[in-house]
């Protein structure tokens, strides 16, 4: 994955082999390379620095052209700046990780709205904000009755959404057609070759930005975290051609928190966070704040990246937050088994070590949590080196929905559910950390994928004796997760596990000692099979009663950083589900996770597709 300013920066790094590619026929002369023109002819009329602060930046003293050497690219090849970039990362052996499975739903297309050129209320209403009848063209801005249309195109002129207000103050856009594709409004009026774009928190504030000259799009569901910008992920290619990203939204918190999340995802190298002098850029337009006093904002506007040293005042709400939680709020994702729900929780920016012996359940307990974290909103992206994504999906598929077997519509319906909140990178055998991460890297940009999951350390081509490669696989996963706020859980197995030694502990991992101390929690899994020989060596109904009071599985809590809880707490494994149970009592064990609906409706389902 890799946006212009990588690309940027890697085409200078092989500088000599970009224009020997490019201008062939041309000839180093000092510090430049020259040649007749992008035409590729012999002369020295168009030079190229080679070396120092303006190596890759190039002139044409005849046709007065230049730039970086993307733009070099675009006029050798002539192209557009997006196949350019596409042309560019091929050359340079840039691909692009895709996920086993995406998690998009499929979108509907609206039909085009009943509406003409504004020249009634909405016109009045949108001339009276600021917004020129040129700019109104520009965007493709409608008027149907009394209300404004805003039409949501792809670049390729597809439409993908539109949205309907009153020409009134304090109306809300709604969308004329549900399930429609969530994203940014304005691509219609973006050049082609544009490399810097503003995005606002609304259609009108963008229509401002433009009325002073700027390349300026919205959001389509205003500010706010989460799955307001749920768009990024369908706008996430189309943005990689911009080297500047200026985020114009609304100067509240609502508008800082749309910020931080559109930063975090599309790249705080490239992302600023434009400050204005009114609330938003409707209000600078309406009330004559000028073009160079706006230009200047854009000149100011700061980089979103991770402040330095700080006081600890500075730390007031995010502490108190700690003791005191918003209602609702959740302060990490939980266990779904009964007296573990509580105890323990998977915040962002850690790394949980799961460990136990082989056969004894830690990657299936893990499995067991994850439609639950789905259930509390997180993105999953599992990286199961050890079992195929089919064989994965097939235990959780159990476990989701509470049957040994389930009918084919069932099973369709629990699999389209788990699309909401599942990536699978399948991979079966040793893959190294960091092509890995990168992996990581773009479900986390693309999908907001807030908890990953490796399975396991052994599968990341590390030797089980080679102690400083595995403590250094072990900083670049922590890192990785601190530096994108998310939840890392590491599978590694343990030293021990035999029948009767119970739940290892701490410094049972099996590896370097550097695994489990920079790990901030360590769940370990221990199996009794000797209670299990007992349970089927059991003659009456009265002896498996009373074994089955007595778990057969053992989890260990045996770290926990930044938490209270550590301890063992003994589970009951339902072995028709694959659901693990703080309870004997199994009229607790109905872990609902999808709506109830008439189960006979995904026979009648099957019935037809048989």
């Amino acid at each position: 994955m890799a946006d212009i300013v990588e690309i940027k920066h890697k085409l200078n790094d092989r500088i000599i082999a970009v224009v020997e590619y490019l201008l062939p026929n041309g000839r180093k002369d000092g510090n430049e390379w020259r040649a007749g023109s992008t035409g590729g002819e012999k002369g020295k009329s168009l030079g190229v620095h080679l070396v120092g602060s303006k190596a890759g930046v190039w002139s044409d003293f005849s046709s007065s052209e230049g730039g970086d050497l993307v733009d070099l690219w675009m006029a050798t090849r002539r192209m557009s700046l997006a196949p350019a970039l596409e042309d560019i990362s091929s050359w340079l052996g840039l691909s692009k990780p895709e996920p086993f499975r995406d998690p998009r739903p499929n979108y509907s297309r609206p039909e085009k709205p009943k509406c003409g050129k504004p020249a009634n209320k909405a016109k009045a209403y949108l001339n009276a904000r600021g917004i020129p009848d040129g700019i109104l063209d520009v965007y493709r801005v409608g008027e149907h009755g009394d209300s404004i249309i805003f039409p949501f195109l792809l670049p390729d002129g597809t439409l993908a959404l539109a949205k309907s207000r009153k020409a009134e103050d304090g109306a809300k856009p709604v969308p004329t057609a549900a399930n429609c594709e969530p994203v940014l409004f304005g691509w219609q009026a973006i050049a082609p070759n544009a490399r810097e774009i503003i995005i606002t928190e609304g259609e009108i504030d963008a229509l401002s930005w433009a009325t002073y000259g700027h390349n300026a799009t919205s959001v389509p569901f205003g500010g706010g975290k989460g799955g307001k910008q749920n768009w990024i992920e369908n706008d996430f290619d189309r943005l990689q051609r911009f080297e500047k990203i200026y985020i114009s939204t609304d100067m509240d918190p609502v508008g800082d928190e749309a910020a931080e999340e559109i930063a975090s995802r599309l790249g705080r190298h490239r992302c600023l966070r434009v400050k204005l002098p009114r609330k938003d850029a409707n209000k600078c337009l309406t009330e004559k704040i000028t073009n160079e006093e706006m230009d200047a904002c854009l000149r100011d506007a700061q980089g979103l990246d991770p402040d330095g040293l700080k006081r600890p005042s500075d730390f007031i709400d995010r502490v108190t937050y700690l003791f005191w939680p918003a209602e609702g709020d959740r302060i990490g994702y939980t266990m779904p088994m009964e007296g573990l729900r509580d105890k323990i929780h998977f915040r962002p920016a850690e790394l949980t070590l799961w460990s136990g012996a082989s056969g004894h359940g830690k990657s299936q307990i893990l499995s067991d949590c994850i439609p639950t974290w789905i259930k509390q909103g997180s993105r999953v992206c599992i990286a199961s080196l050890e079992m195929k994504g089919e064989q994965t999906l097939k235990r959780m598929s159990k476990q989701v929905g509470g049957v040994d077997r389930p009918t084919v519509g069932y099973l369709r319906r629990i699999l389209t559910w788990l699309d909401e909140g599942l990536l699978l990178y399948e991979r079966v055998g040793k893959a190294g950390v960091a092509p890995l991460l990168e992996v990581f890297d773009y479900a986390h940009a693309k999908y907001g994928c807030d908890q990953f999951i490796i399975d396991s350390l052994m599968r990341l081509g590390i030797a089980q004796d080679d102690y400083n490669g595995q403590e250094k696989a072990v900083f670049q996963i922590v890192d990785w997760a601190i530096s994108k706020n998310v939840h890392m859980h590491l599978v590694a197995h343990s030293r021990k596990g035999g029948k009767d030694q119970g739940a290892p502990d701490t410094e049972d991992v099996k590896g370097a000692m550097e695994i489990g101390a920079n790990a901030f929690n360590i769940i370990t899994v221990w199996r009794n099979k000797l209670h299990e020989e007992k349970m089927k060596a059991a003659k009456t109904d009265e002896e498996r009663l009373q074994l089955d009071e007595k778990p057969g599985v053992l989890v260990n809590i045996a770290k926990q950083r930044n938490g209270d809880y550590e301890g063992k707490k003994g589970l009951w494994f339902d072995q028709k589900t694959y659901r693990y149970h703080g309870t004997s009592n199994r009229n607790y064990w109905d872990r609902q996770l999808l709506d109830r609906v008439d189960r006979s409706l995904d026979e009648d389902q099957d019935g037809q597709n048989n």
